[in-house]
């Protein structure tokens, strides 16, 4: 004899323990939370968290001692066209957390159906850490006139 309370509890431990804990609303969006299981995947985060915080010590390294106006922007000839606070700075690690956010929103939506798809995009936001990177690095080196 079966009792009914037994059986509907066996048939809850046969999901997983990921789907038991995953809030309906996130299962609703389509966000898959298996990607954070997948090595190469973890690996493209790391990178891009470890190059978002490099940026963000680089340019609080740096702030006291830049000048207060920066050159932040050079037209195509060279010529600076735009002259800002040296706080501005802290815009490049801002717009390198935009980027991570969205595009790790976008692969967790993705993941479930294309993986490569995914990666890609979190490829993308390592690879734009580095441009912000490389970046913020030419205005403090162009600071100080090398």
């Amino acid at each position: 004899m079966v009792h009914a309370s037994f059986q509907s509890r066996g048939d809850r431990s046969l999901e997983s323990p990921v789907t038991l804990l995953r809030p309906r609303l996130i299962r609703e969006l389509g966000f898959d939370l298996t990607l954070w299981r997948d090595s190469l995947v973890l690996a493209l985060i790391l990178a891009s968290l470890v190059g978002l915080a490099g940026l963000v010590i680089y340019v609080y390294v740096w702030m006291p001692s830049l000048p207060p106006l920066l050159p932040l922007h050079y037209n195509g000839l060279g010529s600076v066209d735009l002259i800002g606070p040296r706080t501005d700075l802290y815009k490049m690690p801002g717009i390198g957390a935009v980027v991570f956010l969205a595009d790790l929103v976008l692969s967790s939506i993705l993941y479930r159906r294309e993986r490569m798809a995914a990666a890609l995009l979190l490829t993308s936001s390592a690879l734009v850490q580095v441009m912000l990177i490389v970046a913020t690095i030419n205005i403090v080196r162009l600071a100080f006139g090398d």
